[in-house]
This record gives structure tokens, C-alpha cells and sequence, in this order.
């Protein structure tokens, strides 16, 4: 994902895969509410993990974290204090091209 402009509290981000879609295509620009780091379940979150920034959809089960990508048939499962929930994913824009 490439960093764009810093606002505090928000960030933003160009997708780069297309783990996500057709929630999140590849080129989307997000915005993440840093502050909302609290986990809904269900909701699109992204998580630093493994030394990668990740955009999925969480599940939280008491301390497990169930990571779900749109794309994929799969999901995978670890502990809430293996993660670091960075911010909620708040807005998708698909940038029109003409």
C-alpha cells in the first residue's frame, strides 16, 4: 500500500492486491480511522502482522482473531495479542478513468 496525504487520526492508502475485492479492488484508495482500533466484528480493519500491513475483514472470537479476505475460500486464525489493529477502514473510492 502507498501512504498518502497525513491527516491526524486518518490515514490513507492505495490497495495494492486484490485479496479483497469485489470489496476492495487493486487501485482503491482507503481511508482508515486510526482511533478506531477496537475490534467490530466483521468490519474491515488494517492490521500489522508478521511485519506486513494487511487490509482483511476481522472476526473476534474472545482472544482469536479470524482474518477473512472477500477473494479468498480461506480464512486464518490467530491471537488477538499476536496483531496490531492500526485503524478501521472507513471509506473505498475507486478513482473513475477515463
Amino acid at each position: 500500500m502507498d501512504e498518502g496525504t497525513f491527516i491526524p487520526n486518518y490515514s490513507a492508502f492505495i490497495m495494492n492486491g486484490d485479496n479483497m475485492s469485489p470489496t476492495i479492488n487493486k487501485g482503491d484508495h482507503i481511508v482508515v480511522d486510526n482511533e478506531q482500533r477496537a475490534i467490530r466484528s466483521g468490519e474491515i480493519y488494517l492490521v500489522g502482522y508478521k511485519k506486513q500491513k494487511l487490509v482483511c475483514r476481522l472476526l473476534l472470537d474472545r482472544q482469536t482473531v479470524i482474518f477473512v479476505f472477500d477473494a479468498l475460500d480461506e480464512s486464518h486464525e490467530e491471537a488477538l495479542d499476536n496483531i496490531n489493529v492500526i485503524g478501521r477502514v472507513i471509506e473505498v473510492k475507486t478513482l473513475a478513468l477515463d
